[in-house]
């Protein structure tokens, strides 16, 4: 087996996470921490580009790994168009597409920075199951009720494929012949109906439940008269859909923990809002299976909730009449990207190319 070194680079809004695997095994993994006064110095997220490089340059430097000792550079993908799912070369356009997405998202910069890097070493970067990898969804599943407001299909595509991939292997099955309901719980929560490895539909965290800092889908009408209130800015109110709705809405808090703590003492109102949301979860991933009549080998849950042995608890006790749960706690972002660079430098998966 040759070199298999690869770097995989994964931005959030406060951090850069970044790993070396050879071949499937983690060499290291750190998480590159930015504070905020240093990140208020960059009015764009663009403008973050030379300093998120430079911090990774500084890890290989401190891990005394060249450029040159690299096989290839794996990141996370932001919002540039409608991507199949998979592995997706890197070029010139791509990088360009990343700087101009419309969608101001830190995961953007990924591939840019992947791409100057690999380009020094004259190696490859790619990109795998960026955020917009649903390639293109059936047009009568983007239906929503107004022509003007078409779904916009968008989900935790790389967590919800990883496990995916996992359970397949688990249960000794090919990918391409599994239908699964992936649910993802974590600050937000979706739930994807996967089929042959290919994300089929979903219940969007706009669409469905609420989550521990999102509201989820809410009765239209109603929003609409909030919204035009004279309440809340546009700001605010995206605010309250985002970041502050769900559980931090109803208990001041999106620590599932510190909710489960309120429900031991007694508190019966973190009670009934805990067990309303794991029963719109279910609600959500029985809403799936009329999509393939019915055909799901399995359901899964995963994400950082997926730890919490009382709420997944009480949601496999309301579904798991529809199909068998199984449960692949936590995430595996940076686990997921590595395996997937990994399949197409063996050969076992071919990267799409030249897609603008």
């Amino acid at each position: 087996m040759g070199n298999e070194l690869i770097l995989v680079i994964n931005p959030g809004s406060t951090s850069t996470k970044v790993a070396l695997y050879d071949g499937p095994l983690e060499r290291d993994m750190r998480t590159l921490t930015h504070g905020s006064e240093e990140l208020k110095k960059y009015p764009a997220i663009n403008d973050q580009l030379d300093f998120r490089r430079q911090a990774i340059v500084d890890y290989l430097i401190d891990k005394k790994v060249g450029l040159s000792d690299l096989a290839a550079i794996a990141s996370r993908g932001g919002v540039v168009g409608r991507l199949e799912s998979g592995a997706h070369l890197v070029d010139e356009a791509f990088v360009e597409a990343s700087l101009n997405s419309p969608q101001n998202h830190v995961a953007n910069l990924a591939p840019v920075i992947a791409y100057e890097l690999a380009r020094q070493a004259g190696l490859k970067a790619y990109v795998y199951d960026p955020v917009c990898a649903l390639g293109q969804p059936a047009e009568v599943l983007t239906l929503s009720g107004l022509p003007e407001l078409p779904r916009p299909f968008l989900t935790h595509v790389l967590n919800s494929r990883a496990v995916s991939y996992e359970q397949a292997e688990n249960d000794g099955r090919e990918l391409a012949d599994t239908s699964y309901v992936v649910v993802h719980l974590g600050g937000g929560i979706t739930s994807n109906l996967i089929v042959g490895g290919r994300i089929l539909d979903i219940v969007a965290d706009d669409e469905g439940t609420f989550s521990p800092e999102r509201s989820g889908g809410l009765p239209a009408r109603y929003l609409a008269k909030l919204c035009y209130s004279g309440k809340y800015s546009e700001k605010e109110m995206t605010s309250l859909l985002k970041g502050k709705g769900g559980l931090m809405a109803y208990l001041g808090t999106n620590d599932l923990l510190e909710v489960e703590k309120l429900i031991e003492d007694g508190d019966s109102q973190a009670l009934m809002v805990y067990e309303a949301m794991a029963i719109q979860i279910a609600k959500d991933i029985a809403s799936l299976f009329p999509v393939v009549n019915g055909r799901v080998d399995k359901i899964i849950l995963t994400g950082g909730l997926a730890n919490s042995k009382h709420l997944t608890g009480l949601i496999r006790q309301r579904v798991e009449f529809l199909a068998p749960v199984s449960v692949i706690a936590g995430t595996f972002e940076m686990k997921a990207l590595a395996l997937g660079i990994l399949r197409v430098l063996r050969g076992q998966e071919e990267p799409h190319i030249n897609i603008f």
